[in-house]
């Protein structure tokens, strides 16, 4: 993604996409409780209209098609990757703006709302966005390795937050507007002082990352920033998979078949995919990314980690060897473009297909791939094999995909 502008832009898009739908479902909720509380009065007119205005920013959104992340420019129809970070700016912006209408304090905020961070002052009006982190993969033990268990497991935990670090950077480098600090310093649209006195064109409004590390061997949470209140963070694991409804949940690489262990070990497989593709009253799906290992579990077969040999199955217990792998299924979280599931015809070839991932592909790795392909795979459906400068993007809801190439690694 660093050196991806096409895969950049995808991921902005994507966030700022959940975003939206969740303010959707709060300015919907706004909308009920006026009605609720003054029948004969009808909506609250406000709520009214800022549903209506973030219906229509979400609208504009769902027009662009693979070749607008690809394209660098905005054309004259308002297409290319120019206009898709324009329409996320201007989302941006209204999120933030919506913030000055928000009657949630402090004290009562949820994680789906506002709360305070250590930065913020009294009058901050900040737009958190939850972020999971999962490096299981990388922490497990290498049998091999002249590093004692505990010594392998601190540098893996130090590697991880490092890691973290830099996805956290880049997270908020793409949260950021072109003028937030204009926005912030600016008057706002002539908004009046608020029943506190506060007023809100002295309101500094901003996005806030809140992140959390959850280690699928354990259950543990670890490591959360963004806040000083821990009632912004959840308590469990699957809490954190489950009511505080991540916007992104990144799954980092390393050996596959200890995550894959690990996540059928904790039976973090449902609640996983559950936080994904959340269809539940009042959510509203997480960004899934995943890198390496966090690819292949993405897929719908995982028998391509077996493939190159990179990864060391002994380290699971009683599945020491390639063979216990070869039928094991991942999330499956893309449909091969065979695949049906409101057809009631679908056979079963097509039941079991799918779209499996082989990442870290090269050149040397054409003659591989193609063998494996023809025969004793243990893979039905399609694979996407994905270079190292390369991203598969993915709408679900509208059954759009592609491969986003960037620049090869230095």
């Amino acid at each position: 993604v660093w050196r991806n502008p096409a895969a950049r832009s995808f991921l902005r898009y994507s966030l700022v996409d959940t975003l939206l739908r969740e303010r959707i479902l709060l300015q919907e909720e706004g909308v009920r409780s006026s009605v609720e509380f003054s029948p004969c009065n009808g909506p609250n007119i406000e709520s009214l209209g800022g549903l209506e205005d973030v219906d229509r920013l979400r609208e504009r959104g769902r027009r662009f098609v693979a070749e607008d992340f690809v394209g660098v420019d905005a054309d004259d129809d308002g297409r290319g990757r120019g206009a898709v970070d324009s329409w996320a700016d201007d989302a941006l912006r209204h999120l933030l703006l919506l913030l000055s209408d928000d009657t949630t304090t402090t004290e009562t905020a949820t994680p789906t709302t506002r709360g305070k961070t250590e930065d913020d002052d009294d009058d901050d009006a900040v737009l958190n966005v939850r972020i999971l982190y999962i490096p299981t993969a990388s922490y497990a033990l290498n049998p091999q390795s002249s590093n004692t268990p505990g010594k392998q497991r601190q540098r893996a935990r130090a590697d991880g937050k490092k890691r973290r670090t830099q996805l956290l950077n880049l997270l908020e480098d793409l949260l950021s507007s072109k003028d937030d600090e204009n926005e912030n310093n600016s008057g706002t649209d002539g908004l009046s002082p608020d029943e506190n006195g506060s007023d809100p064109r002295r309101r500094r409004r901003r996005i806030n990352l809140l992140s959390t590390t959850l280690d699928l061997d354990d259950g543990s949470l670890k490591q959360p920033v963004g806040s000083a209140n821990a009632a912004l963070f959840p308590t469990t694991d699957s809490e954190a998979l489950t009511t505080w409804r991540p916007h992104l949940v990144y799954v980092e690489g390393g050996n596959t078949f200890w995550l894959q262990h690990c996540i059928e070990k904790g039976g973090y497989t449902s609640l996983i995919k559950d936080a994904v593709c959340d269809t539940t009253e009042g959510g509203v799906g997480a960004v899934y990314v995943g890198k390496s290992a966090g690819a292949i579990v993405a897929g719908r077969w995982m028998a391509t980690a077996t493939w190159k040999g990179w990864d060391d199955p002994s380290v699971v217990p009683g599945r020491e060897v390639y063979e216990d792998w070869m039928e094991c299924e991942g999330f499956g979280f893309v449909r091969s473009g065979d695949d049906h599931d409101d057809d009631d015809d679908a056979s079963e070839e097509e039941e079991d297909g799918g779209v499996s991932f082989f990442p870290h592909m090269s050149d040397d790795w054409n003659d591989m791939v193609k063998e494996k392909m023809e025969g004793g795979s243990g893979i039905r459906g399609d694979v996407v094999c994905l270079r190292e400068e390369d991203a598969c993007c993915v709408i679900g809801e509208r059954e759009l995909s592609f491969v986003a190439s960037g620049l090869p690694p230095i």
